[in-house]
């Protein structure tokens, strides 16, 4: 996986977050995913296909997404219910809209699935073996979020 393709997945998050809920995320330290174990305890997932393959997943621990889902809804939320699994994969959809179109901008295109969204501890996510991972670390009033990325050009 090339450097390059995490950019717009940060700059997409960023975004998303600024945008939709007037939060400005921190972003922490990059890191390369070895394993199919969650960083959290809820995952939204979208694969990606076409000039590339591959996945995004966004990772929230429950408190942080029931309060970014709280705020994204307006509605506070103290369980994860069907509206959060479902804010949850609108927000990785929005996010993965926005790492599309910056990647078409730069002419290298592909389609993204319908969202997923996995709950529970110790859930996992499979990727294909031949495409690395690459997760971000973001931080929101010291509860930390990640992005992984999964994504390699076709040849």
């Amino acid at each position: 996986m090339k450097a390059e393709h995490i950019n717009p997945f940060i700059e997409s998050t960023l975004a998303v977050f600024e945008t939709m809920l007037g939060l400005r995320p921190k972003k922490e330290e990059l890191f390369i995913k070895k394993d199919d174990e969650p960083s959290f305890d809820i995952s939204g997932i979208i694969g990606l296909t076409g000039q590339a393959v591959g996945s995004v997943v966004i990772s929230f621990p429950e408190s942080l997404a029931l309060k970014v889902v709280s705020k994204f809804i307006g509605e506070d939320k103290k369980s994860v219910d069907d509206e959060v699994v479902d804010a949850v994969g609108e927000l990785i959809n929005m996010i993965a809209g926005g790492a599309k179109k910056i990647f078409t901008d730069k002419g290298l295109k592909f389609k993204i699935s319908i969202p997923n969204v996995v709950t529970g501890k110790g859930h996992k996510i499979k990727r294909p073996s031949n495409v690395p991972c690459l997760g971000v670390k973001f931080k929101i009033d010291n509860e930390v979020f990640v992005i992984e990325v999964s994504l390699k050009e076709n040849q």
